[in-house]
């Protein structure tokens, strides 16, 4: 079986897209996945590139816990390390999800590290991870006068440019969200009608149906005096976004369609795993 060995320079958002990779490859047997996590929470482009400044003059500090590799012990290493540690066929990286619709943040960083991957990894291609657009509830949209659309649209717009400045492949993620979000019959509606967002008792949550983010969640242990507070996380994806940006990675990755017998997981239902597949498959068509 074919082995891909895959290097993900990101964060959480590339976390997001490998939870079930490895489970849908498994499952349509043709390939495997070796991958190693470059990755921090909340990571931006220059912070990984800072961070590369410092361990080159200073290799003693490892910034990544990779993951196990080839071997049975975790590896930690440097990205310079990281870079090297395996003969990887491909390279992501990622704007940080807060940063992504503003093109000026990509650079000089982004430039920066495709450099220092090409020179440290020659072989393996580099692409690019669009990264989507916060779920319409997300207080950070108005806050940055945003809507989820035009968040969407300048995230595009940044990854179309810079892939075609370095004339790399996208990970179309995003697209493949928001593909998901606007189609007919599967839109997330905000506010839903007689809920009590502000009033309501855990562990009750809203419906949100159709969302493709985590939304709507009870902290209790995490509260200051353990009293449960209705939180919400507009940005990561829940177990539906996790799958769709699967099979977008995996058709991407390997050039393979998924099938009807593509692993899913058990919290969806067989009709929405196979609109989410048809969703990921006709976005890397394009």
């Amino acid at each position: 079986m074919k082995t891909i060995r895959l290097l993900t320079i990101g964060n959480s958002f590339s976390e997001n897209a490998l939870t079930y990779l490895a489970q849908i490859a498994q499952s349509e047997g043709q390939v495997q996945f070796l991958v190693g996590r470059a990755s921090l929470g909340g990571c931006s482009l220059e912070k990984h590139w800072n961070l590369s400044v410092y361990t080159a003059a200073h290799p003693e500090y490892k910034t990544y816990s990779l993951g196990k590799l080839s071997g049975d012990s975790t590896v930690q290493a440097n990205l310079q390390e990281a870079l090297a540690a395996e003969k990887w066929d491909m390279v992501t990286m990622q704007q940080v999800s807060h940063k992504s619709w503003r093109l000026d943040t990509f650079e000089p960083f982004l430039g920066q590290l495709v450099a220092l991957a090409g020179s440290l990894a020659p072989q393996a291609e580099i692409l690019l991870h669009q990264t989507w657009a916060y779920r319409s509830d997300s207080p950070f949209l108005p806050d940055n006068g945003l809507t989820q659309a035009l968040m969407h649209e300048r995230i595009g717009a940044a990854y179309r440019h810079y892939a075609e400045k370095y004339g790399c492949r996208i990970l179309r993620s995003g697209e493949a969200i928001n593909r998901a979000r606007t189609a007919a019959g599967h839109q997330y509606l905000w506010p839903e009608p007689d809920c009590q967002y502000r009033f309501g008792t855990a562990p009750a949550l809203p419906k949100q149906e159709n969302s493709l983010a985590a939304g709507w969640y009870w902290a209790i242990r995490e509260t200051p005096e353990g009293v449960p507070e209705l939180r919400l996380d507009a940005n990561h994806l829940n177990a539906r976004g996790n799958y769709l940006a699967g099979c977008v990675w995996y058709e991407t990755l390997t050039g393979l369609p998924t099938s009807d017998g593509t692993f899913a997981p058990d919290t969806l239902d067989p009709a929405d795993a196979a609109f989410l597949r048809q969703i990921a498959h006709a976005t890397v068509l394009g």
